[in-house]
């Protein structure tokens, strides 16, 4: 009987048909697994004080201004609330802004300045302060950054018991919605007008909760519709990215 011999195969000539079937078996398998580029969620970075918090609502959680605005957004939007109670804009900067820039976000909101306002704060460290706060979220180049300014105080009915005239008031708001919208501008930031277009309070008291000073849920999701009719004017954002 005729034996039949195998042919001796080199060392170099295994080794390459071994990573030749190695590719090949990288290459099915990459056909198979599920795509490691899935479009992450967007992510809402709320930065505030007590108003972000949603003092004032009964279910803060629900019916604050910026749950009510995340419940705008693209389905999936992942919502990140810094807002503490008290806060000025100044604490904002050092203990809000660090975990904002941590988490890459695509949406910003900015409501620092009634607190603020109601310490006395100099208004040209409040810019300077602004300044920087808006520089750190711009270098981080998300899709929005939205800004309120002040409302009109005067019409806030906490503050008919400070002895201190209207008119005297509604003077002082606009000089730091003056510095305001000189910050956004600079940064390119939107400037959502509270100021100028929330001009219903007188008509709706129930805008206002039991304490004279902070938003009731209605008064939130006024507020919400106007970030929200700011995001939108803006051109919105954009789909998730990878």
């Amino acid at each position: 009987m005729n034996h039949y011999r195998l042919p001796k195969l080199s060392v170099p000539y295994l080794r390459f048909v071994g990573l030749t079937c190695l590719g090949l078996l990288a290459l099915l398998l990459a056909g198979c697994a599920p795509s490691s580029q899935a479009a992450r969620p967007l992510v809402y970075v709320a930065l505030g004080a007590s108003d972000s918090v949603g003092v004032g609502a009964a279910h803060p959680v629900q019916d604050g201004w910026v749950p009510q605005l995340q419940r705008r957004l693209p389905p999936g939007t992942r919502l990140v609330n810094l807002g503490v109670s008290g806060f000025k804009l100044s604490e904002a900067l050092t203990q809000e802004l660090p975990v904002a820039l941590d988490t890459q976000p695509d949406l910003v909101t900015v409501w620092l300045a009634v607190n603020d306002f109601n310490a006395r704060v100099n208004l040209d460290q409040y810019e300077r302060d602004l300044d920087r706060l808006l520089t750190a979220l711009a270098a981080q180049h998300p899709q929005r950054i939205l800004m309120g300014n002040m409302p009109a105080l005067e019409r806030v009915p906490v503050y008919n018991g400070t002895g201190i005239a209207p008119n005297r008031i509604e003077g002082e708001v606009a000089r730091w919605n003056e510095v305001i919208a000189r910050q956004a501008q600079k940064h390119g930031v939107v400037l959502v007008d509270l100021h100028s277009q929330w001009t219903e309070l007188e008509a709706h008291p129930d805008y206002i909760s039991a304490d004279g000073f902070h938003p009731s849920a209605a008064g939130y999701q006024a507020i919400a519709d106007l970030f929200y009719q700011a995001l939108q004017q803006s051109g919105g954002l954009a789909e998730p990215r990878p």
